[in-house]
């Protein structure tokens, strides 16, 4: 579904990584599933997921650290993540062994910059750049609420921008509320009569919502065209000054030619705090391009 940036640079792919997955924490989980699903309005169920949205300016993750499998090779990385709201996300990845920075990653919605402290390069592209390694048609707000719990629409399940509930039908299945991209029914029927051949057309989108904490603690994927699936796991909600919000996160992504899963823990994440988000170079650094 997606690659690794193919840079010289195995630090730069790790931090692309992080960013298509991140999430953030503190401590005391909620458990899931106190309350039983029962039927409402697709508006009224979107506005109370909407409602139970983090509601920030900034955010400050001042530790995370992920383990990610691909390919039979596996690796540990730490690190922290700021986020200015609609504007700009950055990451910094820090060496195994200490906090000392190796790595940081710039995202605005126009663009995408990376530099390598150790090898001492640089990169520097447009917003496209990201969404083509991501292999998916996203834009920074998309993926800005990828990494926030938030819900959203992937812009090439859609032949036209609506509104969401134009777009999702809600259900209640398995005392859980679900959305679920428009043209699902015809997906299901074709899945349950074994008519893969005919899917290539379609793409499909599932929200699943638990009722106890209005928070979305599923999300999967399907371009059936491309053969490629994705899913989110949000999980161990937490009390962050007074709102709840996952502090695990467990993706996994699959195509015809790889597979990959990631899980991320975080902790010490701070709301509203003033950030600088400092992207200063050495005239010593070597810039280097995309492949």
């Amino acid at each position: 579904m997606m690659s690794i940036f193919r840079t010289k640079n195995s630090l730069l792919g790790i931090a692309f990584l992080l960013l298509v997955f991140l999430q953030f924490s503190c401590k005391s989980t909620y458990d899931l599933g106190q309350k039983r699903a029962h039927g409402m309005s697709d508006n009224k169920l979107y506005s109370l997921i909407q409602d139970s949205s983090l509601l920030y300016k900034t955010l400050f993750i001042k530790r995370f650290s992920a383990h990610y499998e691909s390919k039979g090779k596996s690796q540990n990385v730490r690190g922290s993540i700021k986020i200015l709201r609609d504007s700009i996300i950055m990451v910094q990845i820090n060496a195994p062994t200490g906090i000392l920075e190796v790595a940081r990653m710039y995202i605005t919605p126009d663009s995408v910059k990376m530099i390598d402290r150790l090898k001492k390069e640089y990169m520097e592209s447009d917003f496209l750049y990201l969404s083509d390694k991501l292999n998916m048609d996203v834009d920074f707000y998309t993926l800005q609420s990828i990494l926030t719990n938030e819900i959203f629409q992937l812009n090439e399940l859609y032949e036209k921008r609506r509104p969401f509930v134009r777009n999702f039908k809600g259900k209640v299945i398995d005392d859980k509320y679900v959305f679920i991209s428009d043209k699902a029914s015809k997906v299901e029927r074709k899945l349950r009569k074994d008519k893969y051949e005919k899917l290539y057309k379609f793409n499909y989108q599932r929200f699943e919502i638990d009722p106890s904490l209005m928070k979305i603690t599923d999300v999967l994927v399907r371009l059936f065209g491309e053969e490629r699936d994705m899913t989110l796991k949000y999980r161990d909600f937490i009390n962050v000054e007074g709102q709840k919000f996952p502090s695990e996160l467990v993706f996994k992504v699959k195509d015809s030619t790889q597979s990959l899963s990631c899980k991320l823990k975080y902790n010490k994440l701070v709301l509203n705090q003033d950030l600088k988000f400092p992207f200063k170079l050495s005239s010593k650094f070597k810039r280097i391009y995309p492949e």
